[in-house]
């Protein structure tokens, strides 16, 4: 990209003044401003302060849907108990207006508030539930099934499921503290993918009635199943066209059934995949 005669940087531009403490204190072009340090979304957060003016910039630590404390893409987890204690941290300054970098702004203390408090409290509580349920031996998909916002904060606009969601922060969760093995022994050594869809579609009659059972789940709105049934065909014929159209007319069901942007988008971008060579129907 040029602007005019002269190339745009494309390289990393290394800053020209940091800081180590938890905050910084600057005077812009006469304005007053503290830098905070407050590791949420990313570790490196910083969110920005006018305390003259009373208006909060959290950076990504605040917008209006339920975090990604995990990202499907691949990551870490997200630092939660320190993002609980940042957003501790912005409820006690008192703004008076909270101007997120994602989502539309929240006006008046009382609001702010209650915007940040919530999504504090939101965070803190599908944390506690779901190690509380580790406590008791659950597994991520028990835990799954029950871990849930209170209703008073399902409630929230701030809450929504619309980016991140929480079985997926349960299962994150599960992962950072626990590892990738949840305790059953028989999965301490699984069988090869490929191996045990074989033993499985033998046990259901053979390939043909995998697939036809798949088209009735199908049929039946039953879209995850039919997803399932589909995977144990494509793990032993990754080129099948029936499974392959199959299991991308199920993950388009199951992203027009979705909340979260980012799980739609991935269904529907693997669906796209699946359908990219096949001929036509």
């Amino acid at each position: 990209m040029q602007f005019g005669r002269h190339p745009a940087p494309s390289a990393y531009v290394a800053p020209t003044r940091t800081f180590t403490e938890d905050r910084l204190e600057l005077t812009v072009a006469g304005v007053r401003l503290q830098l905070l340090h407050t590791p949420g979304e990313t570790r490196e957060n910083v969110a920005v302060w006018l305390p003259d003016r009373r208006v909060l910039l959290p950076g990504d630590d605040f917008y209006k849907s339920f975090p990604t404390l995990y990202t499907i893409r691949g990551a870490r987890l997200r630092p939660i108990d320190q993002w609980i204690a940042s957003l501790g941290l912005m409820v006690d300054l008192g703004a008076d207006y909270l101007v997120p970098g994602h989502t539309r702004p929240v006006l008046g203390s009382a609001n702010v508030r209650a915007a940040l408090a919530t999504y504090r409290d939101g965070i803190k509580s599908v944390l506690d539930q779901t190690l509380e349920g580790m406590k008791r031996g659950e597994r991520p998909d028990e835990l799954v099934q029950h871990v849930r916002l209170p209703p008073a904060l399902a409630a929230s606009p701030y809450l929504q499921e619309f980016y991140g969601t929480v079985a997926w922060s349960v299962r994150a969760i599960y992962a950072d503290h626990a590892g990738w093995f949840d305790g059953n022994p028989t999965k301490l050594s699984p069988l090869p993918e490929k191996d045990r869809a074989a033993r499985v579609i033998e046990l259901a009659g053979g390939r043909e009635q995998v697939l036809s059972r798949a088209r009735r789940a199908l049929a039946s709105k039953d879209f995850q199943w039919a997803a399932e049934l589909t995977d144990y065909v494509l793990a032993i014929d990754d080129g099948n066209i029936e499974a392959k159209r199959l299991k991308a007319a199920a993950l388009s069901e199951l992203a027009e059934r979705q909340i979260s942007a980012i799980a739609r988008n991935y269904y529907l971008s693997a669906a796209q995949y699946l359908r990219r060579d096949l001929p036509a129907p």
